[in-house]
């Protein structure tokens, strides 16, 4: 099979997402996991990208993670058609892990503690039997088995999959160029999917809802959980603003270096104290490549992340950094500071 150009990877997902109803937000999840997971990690030399299913759940229970909050008046969200759903499942262990304040699903992963163990052996199963094995179905065909494998080979994968079917595949394969192509088009997928997951959750609820205040809930990040990074990232920055280096007021902004929106790392090497000039005038802009480095190299990171039991993810938010830089076409806008942009430069 010849790898695929790109755009033509970005325009085949899309088809597939478009082509057929969809009963839950699942195949939106794994494919969201699989864009940042390229973006993440480099490829095989034939260009192709081995993935545990492990790690697919991992990332699907993080996006699912703070999404079961309750929204506003309408309570916990609804994302598929009918039973128990994956979130449900998340959310049980949710409320419990935050009584051992593990706020995040990367707090939860690090800490490994047997409810959230559980709970990814449990998920993987029906993370292999439904989006895996859906994933890429041709839509209204007389054989229902029919599918488009261009993304990964699927035939091991079915609905009535046992654990030990799941333990003894244990991976997938994307196939040479899908992983580049991913990674190339991450922004334009991402944002795709987003609003197609948007669309889904008001389908699914049958409610009055609004998109964007529906977007940010769903993919922005929980920032409750950051609170006690505050003084810790205060004090390692002898209260100045990360980016503008004055001193900070009483507000004081947690910032996702890598913003949040282009991928999502909870983790203290991506995280800064901002003021609230700086971080709202960044929003979800990509920063120049300097500050990513600068946000690396502090010290005792290590000490903090073990003090206010967030996971340090170092490694993620550097090849995340590479991945995503990467991916930029040159001339895309940078944020370096207050109404302070440069274009990127290959």
């Amino acid at each position: 099979m010849t790898p695929l150009d790109p755009v033509d990877v970005a325009g085949r997902v899309v088809q597939l997402l478009e082509s057929g109803r969809r009963e839950s937000t699942y195949k939106l999840a794994t494919l969201l996991a699989l864009v940042d997971i390229c973006v993440e990690n480099t490829t095989a030399p034939d260009g192709s990208l081995i993935v545990p299913v492990n790690e697919i759940t991992h990332r699907i229970v993080a996006y699912y993670w703070p999404q079961v909050r309750v929204f506003n008046d309408h309570g916990r969200l609804s994302q598929n058609k009918s039973g128990r759903s994956i979130p449900d499942r998340i959310a049980d262990v949710r409320i419990k892990l935050a009584a051992e304040s593990l706020r995040t699903a990367e707090a939860a992963r690090e800490a490994e503690r047997p409810d959230y163990v559980r709970l990814i052996r449990s998920l993987r199963l029906t993370v292999a039997q439904q989006p895996l094995t859906h994933l890429q179905t041709v839509p209204h065909v007389r054989d229902r088995d029919t599918r488009d494998d261009f993304l990964f080979d699927a035939s091991g994968f079915h609905k009535k999959m046992t654990v030990g079917e799941v333990d003894r595949i244990g991976t997938i394969t994307l196939r040479p160029g899908i992983p580049e192509g991913l990674r190339r088009t991450s922004a334009l997928l991402r944002a795709f999917i987003r609003t197609a997951w948007t669309h889904d959750v008001v389908a699914f609820n049958r409610a009055e809802l609004d998109a964007e205040d529906l977007d940010g809930f769903l993919f922005g990040t929980d920032r409750t959980a950051l609170r006690s990074l505050v003084e810790p990232l205060r004090d390692l920055q002898n209260d100045l603003c990360f980016y503008c280096d004055r001193r900070m007021a009483g507000d004081v902004h947690v910032d996702h270096v890598v913003a949040w929106s282009m991928i999502p790392i909870d983790g203290v090497a991506n995280l800064v104290a901002a003021d609230s000039r700086c971080n709202l005038d960044k929003s979800a802009s990509i920063p120049v490549r300097a500050h990513v480095d600068r946000a690396l190299e502090r010290p005792h990171l290590t000490e903090i992340a073990r003090t206010t039991r967030l996971p340090l993810l170092y490694r993620r938010t550097s090849s995340a950094a590479d991945g995503l830089f990467a991916s930029l076409p040159v001339g895309s806008i940078l944020w370096r500071g207050v109404r302070d942009y440069e274009p990127h430069t290959a």
